[in-house]
């Protein structure tokens, strides 16, 4: 039995941390563990961060989530309207930079079991295996 969970809101930094609720909300209600959650809110929080800051020009823009849980994997996918960045494969970020920042693609990474880009990142798919 699948379950879903979706969600559209304005590109607003101020709605980063609804969404990442939502989804961390979603992701308990499917069974993972408390840490498996914190890992998935964290993935999730920068994915729309980067979303909110670098794929929309005004807040008027809409950042989408779509979560599936098959009873096994979690799937969550975020899509925002802006132009995207450069390969994310060219951002394996280890240090920050002068300003202390560059660890989301890096963090999304380690925290979950897949990252991929499209669109040139302007959609964002992670998923999360249960355990």
């Amino acid at each position: 039995m699948n379950k879903q969970y979706r969600a559209a809101f304005t590109s607003d930094i101020r709605n980063v941390a609804v969404a990442r609720q939502g989804i961390a909300g979603f992701a308990a209600g499917c069974g993972f563990s408390e840490h498996d959650v914190a890992d998935i809110r964290l993935a999730a929080g920068e994915a729309l961060s980067n979303a909110v800051e670098h794929g929309c020009g005004t807040a008027a823009q809409k950042v989408s989530v779509h979560c599936l849980f098959d009873g096994a994997v979690l799937a969550i996918e975020i899509r925002n309207s802006g132009r995207g960045f450069v390969e994310p494969a060219d951002c394996p970020r280890v240090e920050p930079d002068e300003r202390g920042r560059g660890f989301g693609i890096f963090l999304m990474r380690r925290l979950m079991d897949e990252v991929t880009f499209a669109r040139s990142g302007t959609i964002v798919r992670m998923l999360r295996r249960r355990s």
